[in-house]
C-alpha cells in the first residue's frame, strides 16, 4: 500500500463530501456512473512521521501508520449507490490489492456493477464517452501523482453530457519541476505549447504570479471545453499552512455541482467557515 500524509486525507475528505452530495443531488437520474481513473490499491497507509518506510500494513519503521480507505473504497461504501463503478489501474500489483480489498468488503449487492480494468487511463477514457448516454450522470475522479493525465483525454471526457470531473492539478507537486527539461510532457498535460509562453514571461512575473497564471490558463481551457462551472481548492501540506502541493478542481456542466463544491470548499474540514479569495 502507498504511504500518504495528512494532505492526502484532506483531499480524500473533500472527495468524499462531494461524492456523497452528488449521489443525493442526482437521485432522480435513471443512471449514474463513477469512474476512478487512477484507482490504486483501494487503501493506503496514513503516516506523518519522518521515516524511510514505503508503507505497509503498518509503517515499518515508526509503527504509527493508520490504514485508511482510498477513493475506490470510499465510493463503494457511500450510502447511496451508482449504477456502475469503473476502476482503472495500470499496475498489476495495485490491481491485486484493489480486488482483494473489494472482495473483503460488504459489496455483494453491487458486486456485479464493479469493473476493475487494467489499462492506460489515457487510452481507455478516450472511448468511454461512447458508452454513456446523454441522460446518465457520470462522476469522474482524476487523481494522478503527476502529469499523467493528458489534455486530449480531458477533451474526450467533456463529450459526456452530464460529466463532473473532480481532478488534481499538481503544479507544485510535479509540474513546476518539468518546465526546464521535459517541456514535451507539459505540452501533453496542457494540450498546447502556450503554457510555455506564460511560464517564460518575464515582465512583472514572479513565481507566484506564474503559478496563478498557469492555473487560470488551465481553468479557462476547461471552460472552453464546455464546462460552465469550474472551481478549485489549494491543498497544502497541513490544513491551514505549510507548503502548497496541488489544487483540487471541479469542472461541471450543472449549477448544482457548483453550489455543492462551493459549500464544501468554503468550509474547513473541522467545520469552521473560511473566507476564500478568487
Amino acid at each position: 500500500m502507498r504511504r500518504v500524509k495528512s494532505h492526502t486525507l484532506e483531499k480524500l475528505s473533500y472527495f468524499k463530501k462531494y461524492l456523497e452530495a452528488y449521489l443525493i443531488a442526482t437521485k432522480k437520474l435513471p443512471l449514474k456512473y463513477y469512474i476512478d481513473a487512477f484507482a490504486g490499491t483501494g487503501k493506503c497507509i496514513l503516516c506523518d512521521e519522518k521515516c524511510n518506510s514505503d508503507g505497509g500494513i503498518k509503517c515499518e519503521e515508526c509503527k504509527k501508520g493508520k490504514i485508511i480507505d482510498g477513493s475506490a473504497l470510499i465510493s463503494l461504501k457511500a450510502k447511496n449507490k451508482f449504477n456502475g463503478y469503473i476502476f482503472v489501474e495500470l499496475d498489476e500489483k495495485n490491481i491485486k490489492y484493489l480486488k482483494k480489498f473489494i472482495s473483503e468488503g460488504i459489496f455483494s449487492e453491487i458486486k456485479k456493477n464493479i469493473q476493475v480494468i487494467k489499462e492506460d487511463t489515457n487510452i481507455l477514457l478516450k472511448d468511454i464517452y461512447k458508452f454513456i448516454t446523454k441522460y446518465a450522470g457520470c462522476l469522474i475522479f482524476l487523481d494522478p501523482e503527476g502529469p499523467e493525465m493528458h489534455w486530449e483525454t480531458i477533451k474526450f471526457l467533456s463529450k459526456i453530457n452530464k460529466a463532473d470531473l473532480l481532478m488534481l492539478y499538481p503544479y507544485d507537486m510535479s509540474l513546476v519541476r518539468l518546465t526546464k527539461d521535459y517541456p514535451n510532457i507539459l505540452d501533453r498535460f496542457y494540450g498546447t505549447k502556450e503554457w510555455s509562453k506564460i511560464y517564460h514571461k518575464k515582465e512583472n512575473f514572479n513565481a507566484g504570479k506564474r503559478k496563478i497564471a498557469l492555473l487560470n490558463f488551465y481553468i479557462q481551457n476547461l471552460r472552453d471545453l464546455g464546462f460552465q462551472f469550474v472551481d478549485c481548492k489549494q491543498i497544502r501540506r497541513r490544513l491551514r499552512g505549510g507548503k502548497a502541493l496541488y489544487h483540487l478542481i471541479l469542472a461541471t456542466h450543472h449549477p448544482a455541482g457548483k453550489k455543492i463544491i462551493e459549500d464544501i470548499f468554503n468550509k474547513e474540514l473541522d467545520g469552521q467557515q473560511k473566507m476564500r479569495f478568487k
